[in-house]
């Protein structure tokens, strides 16, 4: 039979290794350099825009509109005194503002009430200077600047708070990264050649975001004081916040999976050679994946974060098994070239396959639409086959030569049985003697765990994954509350014609959605600010009408709207390009909301577009981006990608399976195991109330690869001692014998390596590792208790002859 012809290929591959240890090694040794030399490519991303890959076209659009306005993510300083119109305060927060410009590197703008735009009119001439360009000297100018300040719209809400006890400082980095600074500094209006040689210039990067973030930082230390308490938020810090937490919690994880991994194996073969010759397969194994990516150039994001533990914990159960073979050997008596021979040959295949089933279960996001999603897709099976490939060559290439204590005086003695051993049995024994019992009992389980999955949330809000006392958390909080919001997102109005958005029509309408907005609520969500064109046209108009309140409107004459602009732009002030592009044809209207649930945002966005269109009918096109969008965006296509990599991986697995156990209905029924840990962990989701979010929900995939290993070892010992003439009871007693401490172990490790995600610092990540935990503790179970009662119960006799029942005796 195949399966028989496989395990013999086995055994023969191991002899050969042995006999050509030295070059195993050195042929490991050069592919180990030459990958580990990729490794200072590697970068770190914890950016929206990363989750998306670069050709989606929402990824598209928001590089696109960057590209045009020049626009970058922002740093959001809220600034609480006991008194904002103090002149006091005025002098410490322009002691601030000319700190971050002088000291933080690749900075566009800071903008706050230092510098604000403040656009009058003085008899005939049109002024457009910074709010603060005459400095206040005494009381009386404060009041004056105070009346000016809550009385103008612009203000509000942007760099104060509508009662004027909270300010705000605006920090925009710079939209492209030093790696383009020789290009030609195309700042101001150009041409749409130079726009295309602009865009062309690479974004700022995620590690230059962090070095901004630090030197803000830095500039905040050195002002906060009691009385000018600084609170830092913004999607650059909330980047670069996620950015030192990856790096933070990878270190953490990895030291930890490395301790727990070294810690179970002494514990399991009390030998030197068994905790260093595995440690070094699985480390060896993510020092390749992760050069694979550096290069690649695939950044490490969110989820791949969890990545270098969970290899070091899966890697290892392979190596596991076959130095559980090797070491009863030697303990019978055999020499190293037989025992090493003899453990390839029994496991090989039940490792190959694991390896398969494992890849093949991660393989099932590499279809995903998020990018670090798809990349744990291909990076993660490409782990879990170097780990593959290195413990069938370089291992036992590595227990031909290392020195091992002798066992030869324990040669022949079979090996005692401990509690683990005798509760795993006796697991394996109530199965065979009750199968029907067992299988009622996990069918009641499963059955209360439906009812709690119906009760499933999805959720998408980063903000909640920080603790509450997370700085940027608590900032965030306060904008939300005292300034309306914290979050933003564009609106994009294409015209098609160059000079459309002279139309006076066009922008009575963009100041008709000014003021619908202002009363906007959906689910508890308001808009809080915007800012468009029309706002700043209906400054100028002002301006030049005496500074009358009543002309504060858009002028109904198209040239004049036409000449305001102008007579703006010869002011010398940049501001239009916020907002517009040189040909007047596209516009960005920016609309401010709390942060919150991508549950809540989605259909706020919806309605708003759907406003929009309705209000602007054929005049213009719209469409929707920035930092908000994306996000949004991300959420709903993780909905797409996980049910898309859940029915995937399904279908990778059970063929897998089927093949493996070389019968349709064995195939079939050994992924009721597999299974059941994945519906019992979305079941105590739902009764404890955690919402399914970005990394819950990769779980599910994730605990398929893995559980269907423990699955594939038992039911392959099964099928080989069933085959061979064994009582059904008698097989499951032998497989659990041969399999079943190294299944636990193999357990025990993936749980304890989930469970480190218990000390992230983003909750998030906490429940991943609590519920992913969770099911391989259960998938352990149902490997014990649930697979045996089926292949005892459903399994029919197979037809042998003497001598296959004698050769099965043997045990070998």
């Amino acid at each position: 039979m195949i399966r028989d012809r496989i395990e013999a290929g086995f055994e023969r591959w191991g002899s050969f290794v042995f006999r050509h240890a030295g070059a195993a090694i050195a042929a490991t040794a050069l592919l180990v350099a030459g990958l580990a030399s990729q490794l200072p490519k590697l970068v770190v991303d914890g950016s929206d825009e990363a989750f998306l890959h670069e050709t989606d076209p929402a990824r598209v659009t928001y590089d696109a509109f960057r590209a045009q306005f020049e626009r970058s993510e922002m740093i959001v300083i809220a600034v609480r005194p006991p008194e904002v119109f103090d002149l006091g305060f005025l002098a410490k927060l322009r002691a601030f503002h000319e700190d971050l410009e002088d000291n933080v590197p690749q900075l566009n703008d800071v903008t706050s009430l230092v510098n604000a735009r403040y656009t009058h009119g003085v008899e005939d001439e049109l002024i457009v200077e910074d709010l603060l360009e005459d400095w206040p000297e005494d009381a009386a100018d404060v009041a004056a600047l105070r009346e000016r300040v809550l009385a103008h719209p612009l203000y509000r809400n942007l760099y104060i708070s509508e009662d004027g006890r909270l300010a705000a400082v605006l920090i925009e980095l710079d939209t492209y990264s030093s790696l383009g600074a020789g290009a030609e500094d195309l700042s101001g209006f150009e041409d749409p050649g130079e726009s295309e040689v602009r865009g062309s210039r690479p974004f700022l990067t995620g590690e230059e975001v962090f070095a901004v973030v630090g030197a803000v930082s830095e500039v905040v230390a050195r002002h906060d004081a009691p009385d000018f308490r600084l609170y830092m938020t913004g999607g650059a810090a909330t980047e670069a916040m996620l950015m030192t937490a990856m790096q933070r919690d990878m270190t953490l994880f990895v030291s930890l999976a490395v301790l727990i991994i070294v810690l179970f194996l002494f514990v399991l073969f009390r030998r030197l050679s068994g905790v260093l010759l595995p440690l070094a397969v699985v480390a060896l194994a993510l020092l390749c994946t992760i050069a694979t990516m550096a290069m690649t150039g695939v950044p490490v994001t969110l989820p791949i974060q969890v990545l270098p533990s969970f290899l070091l914990a899966v890697g290892v159960g392979a190596s596991v098994h076959v130095l559980t073979l090797f070491y009863r050997e030697l303990r019978r008596g055999a020499g190293r070239e037989e025992a090493i021979a003899h453990s390839l040959g029994h496991s090989g295949l039940a490792i190959a396959m694991t390896s398969l089933t494992t890849a093949g279960g991660l393989a099932s996001f590499s279809t995903a639409e998020l990018a670090p999603v798809m990349h744990f897709g291909i990076f993660g099976p490409i782990g879990v086959l170097f780990a593959f490939a290195f413990t069938v060559v370089l291992l036992p290439a590595l227990l031909a030569v290392v020195p091992l204590r002798d066992a030869s005086p324990r040669a022949g003695r079979p090996q005692q049985e401990d509690a683990w051993d005798r509760w795993i049995l006796r697991c394996g024994a109530t199965a065979a003697r009750r199968p029907g019992a067992v299988l009622v009992a996990a069918g009641l389980c499963l059955a209360v765990a439906i009812a709690g999955a119906t009760r499933l949330r999805f959720s998408w809000d980063p903000l909640s994954w920080l603790p509450d006392s997370e700085p940027i958390r608590v900032a965030t909080e306060i904008l939300d509350r005292e300034m309306g919001g914290s979050s933003s997102f564009e609106v994009l109005i294409e015209t098609g014609v160059e000079n459309g958005l002279h139309d006076p029509g066009l922008l009575a309408r963009l100041d008709a959605l000014r003021a619908d907005l202002a009363s906007f609520q959906l689910d508890g969500t308001t808009v809080s600010k915007t800012v468009s064109l029309a706002d700043v046209l209906k400054e100028i108009h002002q301006a030049l009408n005496e500074n009358r309140p009543e002309y504060y409107a858009i002028p109904k004459d198209r040239r004049l709207v036409a000449q305001e602009f102008l007579l703006f732009e010869n002011t010398g002030a940049d501001d239009l390009e916020d907002v517009v592009d040189t040909q007047f044809r596209l516009a960005s209207f920016t609309v401010r909301i709390p942060q919150g649930d991508a549950m809540r945002q989605v259909p706020v966005l919806d309605a708003i577009d759907a406003r929009f269109r309705e209000v602007l009918g054929d005049a213009a096109t719209v469409t929707m981006t920035g930092g908000l969008v994306l996000g949004d965006r991300s959420f709903f296509a993780m909905i797409r990608s996980m049910a898309a990599s859940y029915v995937l991986a399904l279908l990778i697995v059970t063929p897998l399976m089927i093949l493996m156990l070389g019968s349709l209905r064995g195939g079939l029924l050994s992924m009721i195991p597999n299974i059941t840990p994945i519906v019992l962990t979305l079941g105590l989701m739902g009764w404890l109330g955690v919402p399914i979010d970005f990394s819950t929900m990769m779980s599910g995939a994730i605990v398929l690869g893995i559980a269907v290993d423990d699955t594939i070892h038992f039911a392959h010992n099964f099928q080989r001692f069933y085959a061979r003439g064994d009582d059904p009871s008698v097989a499951v007693r032998r497989s659990l014998e041969t399999a079943g401490r190294a299944m636990l172990f193999t357990s025990i490790v993936l749980a304890a390596a989930f469970l480190i995600y218990a000390f992230s610092t983003l909750d998030n990540l906490f429940n991943l590792g609590v519920f992913t935990a969770f099911a391989v503790v259960t998938a352990f179970l149902a490997d014990v208790l649930v697979a045996p009662a089926l292949m005892v119960l459903f399994q029919r006799r197979p037809r042998h002859s003497p001598a296959a029942a004698a050769a099965g005796a043997t045990g070998r």
